[in-house]
């Protein structure tokens, strides 16, 4: 390599390739404030349905939410995964305490493809103590969360690709078109470039931006051709 020249990491990491692209239950994965809401967001853009119901301030599904609150979770994923399954080739779920449980449930889950997302862990722990948090709880909590992740993901076998919260913000775009061709096996310039383009360091969702909303419109042809979600 010249040494001259200056290398710059891409944001993403694809640590087992996907095989295959554009189909299968994207899990985006991270704990709370890592940025699983941006990264879900981009997913969505993309192509990726997130949801049945979608949370337009945290790009979360309601109704798996409420799957993670049953006793039996394993049942209630297994229901929701079928359903969900048949309403487009490519869907996904992102919540920030979906780890914690997710052994119990993975099994489940058709043809994973497994998103992560890693943040400074005192960064984290600063966004939740602005919420009323507690930081020290908060930050162990964020660590606590952070390598249960690591340590699920390494030991399956299933597509794999790591983010960088804070690369995604220096770069999106290369973040955007990366996350495309991983998941669907190419990089879609129109879909890339909307999803990057609402990356904004801060931002309030969906106030300032708006990943649901922007899907809709694409979706609804007013931004030209894209891969649908249905």
């Amino acid at each position: 390599m010249d040494v001259s020249t200056r290398y710059i990491p891409n944001p993403c990491t694809v640590v087992r390739p996907n095989p295959h692209p554009g189909r299968g239950t994207v899990l985006v994965l991270g704990p709370p404030r890592s940025g699983t809401s941006v990264t879900a967001g981009i997913c969505h853009v993309l192509g990726v349905r997130m949801g049945m119901d979608i949370d337009h301030s945290n790009v979360e599904d309601r109704e798996f939410h409420a799957v993670l609150t049953k006793p039996d979770v394993a049942r209630a994923a297994a229901e929701y995964f079928a359903q969900f399954a048949r309403l487009a080739p490519c869907v996904g779920v992102k919540n920030p305490v979906t780890i914690d449980h997710l052994r119990n449930y993975y099994h489940v889950i058709p043809n994973p493809v497994l998103v992560v997302i890693s943040r400074d862990v005192y960064a984290a722990a600063q966004r939740e103590q602005c919420s009323g948090n507690d930081f020290f709880g908060s930050l162990r909590a964020a660590i606590r969360r952070k390598y249960s992740i690591l340590n699920f993901v390494e030991v399956v076998d299933d597509p794999l690709i790591v983010l960088s919260y804070e690369r995604l913000m220096q770069d999106p775009t290369a973040a955007a078109e990366t996350l495309g061709r991983f998941i669907f096996g190419d990089s879609d310039p129109i879909l890339a470039g909307r999803a990057a383009a609402l990356v904004r360091p801060h931002a309030d969702m969906p106030g300032d931006v708006d990943f649901v909303a922007e899907r809709d419109a694409l979706e609804a042809g007013r931004l030209g051709g894209a891969r649908s979600v249905a």
